[in-house]
């Protein structure tokens, strides 16, 4: 490749921002106005080849398209201001100021937040070894990376499904809890715990599910406390008479 253009390919990545944002959020982008010697009298935005706001002196600020009512311009500065983020509003950005088109270029990705991920298991035949998942739908959130945390160690960045081996006792034994995380540029979620008995769940079985079988027992031991007190005290009024 040509030194000139090894070197227009640097210049070109290095004045081209690149920009995430949530949907629902805020994009600011103020432009570098001091490489336009003059008085400003004119500024434009655009959205690719769209426009998307455009001034000149002495006229009205214009807003175009889906970008209004949403979008301001500041007309001292050139300063962009747009809320209401939709995932339509991804591409690239660029600001002209007096009819000449500056070089630094914007690149905007808008992006969901990570939804809360939720645990699954699986194991094999002797369930000697799990494969735990973290679960979410990461549609329109990605690039998403996982993160898995045992007991209350720090966290650390491995892939979607994490594979712990019973007989791995400094980690896996019954006592720890494992909790995954979902994570990117604009937001982060965290799992809830899977605890006590990883090894001897069901394919598949997830916290809540535990969390209803704890509570079935539960009732039942106060049903069974309950109903021998009831024979106690009809054994002593059967004593006294």
């Amino acid at each position: 490749m040509p030194k000139l253009t090894l070197i227009g390919l640097y210049l070109w990545i290095c004045l081209a921002q690149k920009v995430v944002s949530g949907v629902g959020g805020e994009l600011l982008l103020t432009p570098d106005k001091s490489t336009v010697p003059d008085s400003i009298t004119g500024i434009l935005w655009k959205h690719g080849k769209n426009k998307v706001a455009e001034w000149y002196k002495d006229f009205d600020l214009d807003i175009y398209a889906a970008f209004k009512e949403r979008t301001t311009l500041d007309q001292t500065t050139g300063e962009l201001r747009i809320s209401g983020l939709m995932k339509t509003d991804s591409g690239v950005y660029s600001v002209e100021f007096n009819s000449k088109l500056l070089d630094k270029t914007y690149t905007l990705s808008v992006i969901k937040a990570v939804p809360k991920p939720t645990i699954t298991s699986s194991c094999n035949a002797n369930k000697t070894i799990c494969t735990l998942t973290c679960e979410g739908d990461t549609t329109d959130a990605e690039p998403v990376t996982y993160s898995w945390k045992v007991g209350e160690g720090v966290w650390e960045v491995l892939d979607k499904q994490h594979s712990v081996s019973k007989n791995n006792t400094d980690k896996s034994n019954n006592g720890y809890k494992y909790t995954c995380k979902l994570k990117n540029t604009v937001s982060e979620e965290v799992s809830k715990p899977i605890n006590r008995g990883v090894w001897s769940r069901n394919v598949g079985v997830e916290e809540k599910d535990w969390i209803h079988l704890d509570r079935h027992f539960e009732q039942a031991f106060l049903w069974n406390v309950w109903d021998g007190w009831q024979q106690c005290q009809q054994c002593e009024a059967g004593d006294k008479t």
